[in-house]
């Protein structure tokens, strides 16, 4: 009947005059086709729910667990110790009537790990490896429309898939639970199916253009199908555009493509603001009804980078948000089946964020179950979506099947704007072959590393407060702000507290640096609010076109953690999230200040920085307040203009109090009415001149080629004398940095004598000026070895520094928040870039840098007096008319700096009482490295006493060490203490002359984990490791090298 009614229709149409009449039998045959059809129409069998479940390598006779799908087996009922099996079946019994017999019957699960077999009513239907798309397996033959049908998935632990596998890895994720984590169907097609459909869309006049792929199974040469397109609206339904029936001939077993362009009626666009969904409606039809229909959700919206910032829908957006690590989440112990809750993904990935003034997440390392990206369409939030690649894996063909699955099932959604293939790795292949190939499947998305590169400072934390130079995963400051690309911050707060609160193995390693060793759970909280409000105004103030710090949602227990207390399903907000509101609210502020120490009635010029990210220009009124314990007055206030899309710089003239003490300098944001919109909260300490103690020695020498500290003491009318003159009467000797010339060296045998005898040396900064390394011969017997540490990404130089001992004279007015960043210089810095490492044993009475590792203050006692390496940099912040010094990071005088000078002076005279315990302590050191050098990394951080570092060696073999004893050493024991890369082979030697060696020990077979070497008390100078062959494909990799 169909094909003699499209016969007539063509035939009338064909006629001139009758086109009315061919129209009324084409509508005739429309109406029979699309409204009655002729078999089995299409249908889609959800299979979620409960499954049997059974572990095991061989297949089951009987299952004893429960397991709900979508999730993982560690949900099994009852319990399931999942980790001691290496495969896990799961079985589910489904019926078909006889009237639901179909031509293809097609089993689709969406997402599941790692690796399947499928068996339907005891045939295997084979298996698949893809752990993030769909496995499709067709069923067809082995149906019963009459009985129950056996359903039987065999899926396998991460350790089961083979090499060629592109399931990717992530170095922090605590466990890959397997299991069916994504939703299952069957398919019942009738001759063909809509296999693909892409969307494109117009934002200028509302088009969409359509391209779909069409597969038929039917076993005619040339059978037509029947295609058509409706849009509606997702939420009214109102239908917007529609296509007309377009006839398709499709060879047997064959694949056709069609393409069509719809105008919307009063279109909307979708952005986070209103992310509005139309549906497209795709119907094929054949001869026998309703093969297939798909309903695909879509918005209107163009996401693009232009003149080297991110666009959406023709205006620039700044993108501020954070990240989620899905498959890390799914080792939370308090998970459960949260992942897959709608209810709690909606709260966790739209309300929350919103409510926080955040839109936009990376999904970090490896797509999230399909639910959330459907959920983040309807709640307007913007995704970056990331391969599970941190270093890629795989063939190239299954990287290439599997990237081209992802971006295919994915296209449609207008939640993701950015396509991310790898995680802080590189893979020339990826970027420079396979993306381009996929930017033809989808030409309307820009790819990370490929468009636009991200940045992961992890500084002010783990590095340095600012970074002048490359650090880590990130640019300087400097080239991010010069950048001439889209810039995105992805990644920074390496600060991480789990669930309770408590640092994270990561962040164990850098609480100390910036706490000190006294700290509890509400300093730690405060502390990464600070560091999330500080940073965030900083990437704010360069105008960074994406901002994601480090990380929403995650596994609660792990190395990351995640910023909610308690079990997922609470979502009870740290304070870090209150703090990223206010620092991510779209009409923001920002005071531009680094600098902490100022002089009673001080005026200045501070940077004020107002952000309008909003769609609409403004006028707003800024505020100025210092607060203190006894006084709070406003300063600053002034209304200010504005603009859309744009970032505001005004200086606001500030006059500081005329009492002294601690206040807080907050900038305040406020609307027409009144209300404040945002604020920007930095620390001041306020202080009287520094005034001349009493005690400042008379006897004092200075060498100081740069005259600053000269300088001070003349124009306070100081009397000194210099290196030139005898040392007759002198108490003190203080070498300014640079000092350590050819008049030092002539001068050295004196010196010798004048500290042998009771008197004090003091060199600041003995570093300055070494770019690599250099042995200074400071006396007689005695030597600094001076490295500047590469420090590629930890470390750095330091702006906070601890005291060892308070009741020490050389803190005198000194308070411990004194010493966090001195004025001016990047970042405040006070302690170099460097590791000093005198031949003899030396007290630390300042401490800085991760666990504390490095001394800032080294007392060294030499005969009857005590020499004195001081690194905390008064350079450039001793003269009271530099305080107006212009440039940001110029430095600048700082009181504290003074004060500590003329304590620095004072401290080791008439305090014999003080000192003698130091003294006797390492006078009493039996053990004590002089020196230390490696093959490659930092050795010294293997030889500091701190488990929370080590030393790490380049992926080569061979490697050595070397230490310097000082001087003959009796040694009993050497006990390595490996990390994961541990040594297999190597061997120890040792030397009195540094040249010839005696091989004392040789290991052929370790294990790792901790050597312990008995020496039988040897003694030796020199000591040398000698690292043969590796354990493990990576270096060598110690916590710590203890000697006994």
């Amino acid at each position: 009947m169909a094909t003699s009614v499209i016969k007539c229709c063509v035939f009338l149409a064909a006629k001139n005059g009758v086109w009315t009449l061919g129209r009324f039998f084409l509508l005739i045959y429309i109406v029979l086709l699309f409204k009655q059809g002729f078999g089995m129409d299409y249908k889609r069998v959800a299979l979620n729910g409960t499954w049997q479940l059974q572990p095991g390598t061989d297949m089951p006779e009987r299952f004893d667990y429960h397991i709900a799908v979508p999730a993982l087996v560690d949900v099994a009922e009852p319990a399931l110790n999942w980790s001691e099996h290496n495969f896990f079946w799961y079985h589910k019994s489904f019926k078909l009537a006889p009237s639901e017999k179909s031509d293809k019957i097609i089993l689709q699960i969406e997402q599941v790990k790692y690796g399947t077999q499928v068996w339907i009513n005891g045939h295997n239907i084979g298996g698949d490896i893809a752990c993030y798309t769909s496995q499709e397996f067709d069923l067809t033959p082995y149906i019963r429309f009459d009985a129950e049908n056996e359903l039987l998935v065999r899926v396998g632990r991460k350790e089961s898939l083979p090499e060629h596998s592109a399931v990717g890895s992530d170095f922090e994720k605590i466990s890959w639970i397997p299991g069916i984590w994504g939703d299952v169907w069957l398919h019942l097609y009738g001759g063909g199916r809509v296999k693909w459909t892409r969307i494109n869309s117009d934002i200028t006049d509302g088009t969409v253009d359509i391209y779909s792929e069409i597969e038929s199974w039917q076993k005619t040469i040339k059978q037509p199908f029947h295609l058509r397109y409706v849009v509606r609206e997702k939420e009214s339904q109102r239908i917007v555009a529609e296509s007309p029936v377009f006839s398709i001939e499709v060879s047997k077993k064959a694949n056709t493509e069609h393409s069509c362009r719809l105008r919307l009626k009063g279109f909307q666009l979708w952005s986070p603001e209103k992310p509005f969904l139309y549906e497209l409606e795709v119907e094929l039809r054949d001869s026998k009804g309703l093969a297939h229909r798909r309903i695909i959700p879509f918005g209107l919206r163009e996401f693009a980078i232009r003149n080297g910032s991110f666009y959406l829908n023709g205006r620039r957006r700044v993108l501020l948000g954070s990240n989620i690590p899905f498959h890390r989440m799914l080792s939370d112990t308090t998970r459960g089946l949260l992942p897959w809750d709608t209810s709690w993904i909606r709260k966790a990935l739209v309300e929350i964020p919103k409510a926080h003034n955040m839109f936009f997440f990376r999904f970090h390392l490896g797509h999230a179950y399909n639910k959330w990206y459907d959920i983040a369409d309807e709640g307007g939030i913007l995704l970056q979506d990331e391969w599970m690649f941190w270093t890629s894996g795989g063939s190239r063909e299954q990287i290439r099947k599997e990237f081209t699955a992802w971006i295919r099932e994915n296209i449609n959604h207008p939640s993701i704007v950015i396509w991310d293939p790898l995680n802080e790795s590189e893979d020339e292949w990826v970027t420079g072959e396979l993306i381009p190939e996929l930017k033809k499947i989808d030409p309307g998305r820009p790819w990370e590393m490929v468009d636009f590169g991200e940045d992961h400072p992890y500084i002010y934390s783990l590095g340095p407060v600012l970074n002048g130079e490359k650090f880590g995963f990130s640019r300087s400051v400097f080239d991010l702000q010069k950048s001439k690309q889209a810039t995105m911050i992805n990644e920074y707060i390496w600060w991480w507290l789990d669930r309770e609160g408590n640092p994270t193995p990561l962040t164990q390693i850098v609480v100390e640096r910036w706490l000190g060793n006294s700290y509890n759970k509400d300093a730690l909280l405060e502390h990464q609010a600070f560091l999330a409000q500080e940073l965030t105004e900083l990437w704010r103030r360069l105008d960074i076109d994406a901002i994601l710090p480090f990380v929403y949602l995650s596994v609660g227990e792990g190395a990351t953690a995640n910023w909610f207390f308690g079990p997922l399903k609470d979502l009870r907000p740290k304070p870090v999230l209150t703090t990223l509101k206010n620092a991510f609210a779209p009409l923001g502020v920002s005071l531009e200040l680094w600098d902490r120490h100022f002089l009673i009635s001080e005026q200045r010029e501070i940077p004020l920085y107002l952000f309008n990210d909003t769609n609409k220009d403004t006028r707003l009124t800024a505020r100025i307040v210092l607060s203190g314990i006894d006084e709070e007055r406003e300063v600053f206030k002034e209304t200010i203009s504005a603009a859309s899309g744009r970032h505001v710089r005004v200086s606001a003239p500030i006059i500081f109090p005329q009492l002294t003490g601690k206040y807080d300098i907050t900038a305040t944001l406020e609307d027409q009415s009144g209300r404040v919109l945002a604020y920007s909260r930095k620390p001041a300490f306020v202080f009287a001149a520094p005034s001349i103690p009493p005690d400042l020695p008379k006897g004092l020498v200075i060498h100081d080629p740069h005259k600053e500290i000269t300088d001070l003491f003349e124009q306070k009318k100081l009397k000194f004398h210099t290196l030139n003159d005898p040392l007759n009467g002198a108490r003190v000797v203080l070498i300014n940095h640079s000092g350590l010339d050819s008049l030092y060296a002539a001068k050295k045998s004196d010196l010798s004598s004048f500290v042998r005898n009771g008197g004090v040396l003091i060199i600041q900064e003995a570093e300055y000026g070494v770019k690599e390394e250099r042995e200074v011969s400071l006396l007689d017997d005695l030597s600094v070895h001076i490295v500047r540490r590469e420090d590629r990404d930890r470390g750095g130089y330091d702006s906070y520094v601890f005291k060892t001992d308070n009741s020490h004279p050389l803190w005198r007015g000194i308070e411990d928040d004194h010493l966090k960043m001195f004025n001016g210089a990047l970042g405040g810095e006070i302690v170099s870039q460097h590791n000093l490492h005198p031949t003899r044993p030396f007290h630390a009475a300042a401490v800085c840098n991760l666990s504390l590792k490095v001394p800032a203050v080294l007392e060294i006692p030499y005969g009857k007096g005590w020499v004195v390496l001081s690194r905390i940099q008064v350079r450039g912040r001793l003269l009271a008319n530099k305080s107006s010094a212009k440039g940001l990071y110029e430095r600048r005088y700082d009181p504290v700096a003074e004060s500590y000078l003329y304590n620095l002076l004072c401290a080791y005279l008439d305090n014999d009482k003080y000192f003698a315990s130091f003294r006797q302590e390492l006078n009493e050191k039996k053990i004590y490295i002089a020196r230390a050098r490696a093959s490659s990394g930092q050795i010294y951080d293997a030889l500091d006493g701190k488990f929370e570092t080590r030393w790490s060696s380049d992926a080569s073999d061979p490697q050595w060490a070397w230490i310097d004893l000082g001087r003959p050493t009796e040694l009993n024991r050497i006990i390595f203490h490996w990390e994961t890369a541990y040594g297999k082979e190597y061997k120890i030697s040792i030397s009195d002359d540094n040249t010839h060696w005696e091989t004392v020990y040789k290991e052929d077979n370790s294990d790792g984990a901790k050597d312990v070497i008995d020496l039988q008390g040897i003694r030796t100078r020199y000591l040398k490791i000698d690292f043969i062959q590796r354990g493990t494909r990576w270096g060598y990799s110690i916590w710590e090298l203890e000697l006994e």
